[in-house]
């Protein structure tokens, strides 16, 4: 069984850090540390580098959770998000939201929406 974290530098991401390695503990179930960026990946500020997700494995290995990090190259950051949950077999997906604006919803579309209303597994989201 596997709990799925999408990690991205926002506000939030050490919040739902903390909210996917405490539900994988007492689970007794694995986690995956995702991050989604574009093929163009420097240019994409949802891009981190591998330091930083291998960072977030080893502090979840000292909690006592197994993990591993993923890099998912995709322009389309929820499909490859939702493809991994199902590829996983995820029976947990943890995302970090934020605060947006109606019409920032409506000009920029909204990633943590899209993941909410088509994962085939529950949804964590957590603020910062």
């Amino acid at each position: 069984m596997t709990v799925v974290l999408a990690h991205a530098p926002v506000d939030s991401a050490e919040a739902a850090f903390g909210a996917a390695v405490r539900q994988a503990s007492l689970q007794g179930w694995d986690l995956v540390i995702a991050n989604a960026a574009s093929h163009d990946a420097p240019a994409d500020t949802r891009a981190v580098g591998g330091s930083t997700l291998q960072s977030l494995v080893e502090r979840a290995r000292q909690e006592g959770v197994q993990a591993r990090a993923v890099h998912l190259a995709d322009s389309d950051a929820a499909a490859a998000l939702l493809n991994l949950t199902e590829k996983a077999d995820a029976e947990l997906l943890v995302i970090g939201v934020r605060h947006r604006s109606a019409i920032g919803k409506l000009l920029v579309g909204s990633t943590a929406q899209r993941l909410i209303l088509e994962a085939k597994c529950p949804v964590l989201s957590v603020k910062a």
